[in-house]
């Protein structure tokens, strides 16, 4: 188990995913706002007291605030952050008027909350599509190679050599299509569509019901299907290796090492890593005819668990988890835009869960849990933190658009009634409902920070 991160790692890390989201939310606001010509009054990454600040040439209050849980832009016409209108708006001249916030057109006003949540998931989506963009599209054939111990999909009848076509009529492509159909789902019943031997197959599978831990012993409970999807497909061959010298190529699939077959890559390791510089031979269907290759197994030097120097063998080639395909910029958006969509149907399914009571409510996080998992992810390395960024943005974006008074939601809850109304609601009559959303923001907010305590080891979570 990996240690965790110290304390101002933690603090540090959280501030880096937090501030930058905050602030990415809020300039969405007050960009589309300004674009408009509305005026911004304030504009603050976090609540309460004013720590640092500076007024611009437009009259914007720029301020750093005690509470970094959030930020605010307080447009001309806001009686405060939350954005609930202001009735005290007798003493402005037609001019100062024009550029408050609730003389704006409906679609204007609209535009304006909903740019926030947009940027967030704008964000998200070209992260996504550079990690897309700069390593390739993973693709794996989904042909079953092999199974865990305790196969869900070996119980309901599946066999080597399937191939998955379909979950519950979902079409799968690649073995990265499987995880969003059982991953989020313990113990539910999939229809999984396959071909076999020609023709086509349904067979309910039930999913088990798993808890898995990371390396800093986060524990969550998945859908577990029990497949080894390790195809071996030679994708890729190191310069000057034995499986170079031995004539192997890109697309051979190995199906024996000396007298021994194989059917997952996983197999040829503990194969191969006890013989370096042993003489064998390796079997491969090229374009459906088998090559018998004589081989010399190769040789490096790693460290074991106890962190001593070992020699192990080694043929050279890169295998079994599928093949990065370049993708253009373009293509690379168009994956992002998908994967966050993905992201959000997770975030519905999660919820939907905890309603249902398929999930327990400790598995909500809050604020302590996010500043953790972002000291866990920094110490793993920027990427890692990048894409943790990712998630957070996406989640930003979703809890905004929830209709509750006083998040972004809310507001186009009653543009949305002003709509159909043909007139706005009363100034008493969103007040009221903004400072009860409030209010259950808080609540949920304090049951979150609980929970998030409840769950510390120091607390016997």
């Amino acid at each position: 188990m990996t240690g965790s991160p110290n304390l101002l790692t933690t603090i540090f890390a959280f501030l880096l995913v937090l501030g930058p989201l905050v602030l990415i939310h809020e300039l969405g606001h007050y960009l589309v706002g300004r674009l408009f010509g509305v005026k911004a009054d304030a504009f603050s990454i976090g609540f309460g007291k004013e720590i640092a600040g500076w007024t611009d040439r437009r009259g914007t209050r720029w301020k750093l605030s005690a509470l970094p849980l959030g930020g605010y832009v307080q447009f001309a016409g806001d009686m405060n952050p939350a954005s609930a209108p202001s009735a005290g708006e007798d003493g402005l001249t037609a001019e100062e008027r024009s550029h408050t916030f609730h003389v704006k057109p409906l679609w204007q006003r609209a535009l304006i909350v909903f740019a926030g949540p947009l940027t967030n998931f704008a964000l998200c989506v070209l992260i996504l599509a550079g990690f897309v963009y700069a390593h390739g599209r993973l693709v794996a054939e989904p042909e079953v190679v092999g199974f865990s111990e305790t196969s869900a999909a070996r119980s309901a009848g599946m066999k080597i050599g399937d191939r998955i076509t379909a979950i519950d009529g979902s079409p799968v492509a690649s073995v990265t299509d499987i995880p969003e159909h059982t991953v989020y789902f313990p113990g539910k019943t999939v229809n999984v569509t396959l071909q076999r031997e020609g023709r086509t197959v349904v067979l309910p599978v039930k999913l088990a019901n798993e808890e898995v831990s990371d390396n800093f012993g986060n524990r969550a409970r998945i859908g577990d299907i029990g497949l080894d999807f390790a195809v071996p497909v030679v994708s890729g061959i190191m310069d000057d290796s034995p499986a170079e010298h031995a004539g192997m190529k890109v697309g051979d699939r190995i199906v024996a090492l000396g007298e021994t077959s194989i059917d997952s890559f996983r197999e040829v390791p503990p194969l191969v890593m006890p013989k370096a510089g042993a003489k064998t031979t390796v079997t491969v269907l090229r374009e459906g005819e088998a090559h018998v290759l004589p081989i010399t197994i190769g040789s490096a030097v790693q460290k074991d668990e106890k962190g001593r120097s070992v020699t192990v063998g080694r043929i050279g080639v890169e295998s079994g988890f599928g093949r990065l395909e370049p993708v253009g910029p373009i293509e690379a958006l168009g994956i992002g835009v998908d994967r966050s969509f993905d992201l959000m149907g997770t975030i519905v399914t999660g919820i939907r869960q905890i309603v249902t009571g398929d999930r327990s409510v400790r598995e909500l996080g809050g604020p302590i849990k996010i500043a953790k998992y972002s000291g866990e992810q920094f110490s793993l390395g920027w990427e890692p933190f990048v894409g943790f960024v990712a998630m957070i943005s996406i989640n930003l974006a979703f809890i905004n658009l929830l209709p509750i008074p006083g998040l972004d939601g809310g507001h186009l809850a009653f543009y949305a009634a002003e709509l159909v109304r043909r007139k706005p609601l009363g100034l008493r009559s969103q007040e009221w409902a903004i400072r009860t959303g409030v209010a259950l923001v808080l609540a949920l907010m304090l049951f979150v920070t609980v929970n998030d305590l409840a769950s510390l080891p120091i607390f016997g979570g």
